[in-house]
């Protein structure tokens, strides 16, 4: 929902300006994509951000006969003409319904399919739009039944408030069954560790850091103190007891120090399972191999009480004493 200020009108030249940046940048970044012309239309048919309507998430309308003014256009205030659409019907249940496909989408994007947690860097296309038939009779029910000199609008849009809940619901799980088909990734919260520590324990502090899945960004040597200082990111689910270990391994002569720097992405599928030849061949249909975000993916789903899919039976004939 836009702010009251911009709601009612009220926009600053200073706060135009930075929307009118804001737009022009991201046409910028659409136009350097490798398909240029598939975000060509992006911005001209933007329904709205998330989550929050601020978030870095986009909802783009792509239904043929539904016209709306984009999301920048309201806020600058340059809402064109609306066309009538061939299908009256359609244009008209989908003005009704406008506010619950924001909310399901709001909903959608503040808690993601995998742990329940905002997404991040990902645009959904609202390509088609049904009814079924009941509801389209009510609409038309309304509009006949409206008294003449009465608020129309209101009294065809009564007989379809009860829908709003189930659009809400619709439009929030139509989104992450999408973002589910398109192999989604997880964001890992990093720090960036600054370690100082003597030429005697240097190969210990790597070794504390690869064991904790962090990498090494850089290595220089203060020639002050004869000391060597080691950047390096490291994971914040992998750094619980991080400090004991590095000063327990290098006797006390490691000095960890880490700040939190954003987020990264893990570049490996949670859902991931072997299905070519050489990959069966090599991991067998079970994949021994260990799926690490799957694992923090179960790890977060778990502590939130969410389902995991896990098999805790295998052999049922081994769990338990038959008798004869």
């Amino acid at each position: 929902m836009l702010s009251p200020a911009v709601a009612g009108g009220v926009l600053s030249d200073k706060g135009r300006h930075v929307v009118e940046e804001l737009a022009a940048a991201l046409r910028k970044a659409f136009g350097k994509e490798k398909d240029a012309e598939a975000w060509s239309d992006v911005l001209d048919n933007l329904w709205t951000f998330g989550p929050k309507r601020i978030g870095p998430n986009m909802l783009v309308n792509r239904v043929a006969d539904f016209k709306r003014p984009s999301l920048f256009d309201q806020v600058l205030g340059d809402e064109a003409a609306l066309d009538d659409a061939a299908n009256a019907g359609q244009q008209h249940l989908l003005r009704v319904f406008d506010e619950n496909i924001t909310a399901g989408f709001q909903m959608a994007t503040q808690a993601g399919p995998l742990c329940a947690e905002p997404c991040v860097g990902v645009c959904w296309f609202i390509e088609a739009f049904s009814v079924e038939a009941d509801a389209e009779e009510e609409a038309k029910e309304g509009q006949d039944g409206a008294l003449e000199g009465a608020d129309t609008s209101q009294m065809c849009t009564a007989p379809l408030s009860r829908y709003a809940g189930q659009v809400i619901t619709m439009t929030r799980d139509a989104c992450r069954k999408a973002m589910l088909q398109w192999s989604p990734r997880l964001m890992l919260a990093t720090y960036s560790c600054d370690i100082q520590a003597t030429s005697e324990v240097l190969g210990r502090v790597y070794g504390v850091v690869a064991r904790r899945r962090g990498r090494i960004v850089g290595e220089e040597m203060d020639e002050s103190t004869a000391l060597f200082r080691v950047q390096s990111k490291l994971p914040v689910v992998e750094s619980f007891g991080f400090a004991d270990e590095i000063r327990k391994r290098t006797s006390g002569a490691a000095i960890p120090q880490l700040i939190f720097s954003g987020y990264e992405i893990l570049d490996e599928d949670p859902f991931w399972v072997p299905t070519t030849e050489e990959e069966l061949e090599d991991l067998g249909e079970k994949a021994d191999r260990e799926n690490l975000a799957r694992r923090y993916m179960d790890g977060v789903r778990k502590r939130k009480g969410m389902f995991v899919e896990k098999k805790i039976v295998e052999h049922a004939e081994k769990q338990r004493t038959l008798k004869k």
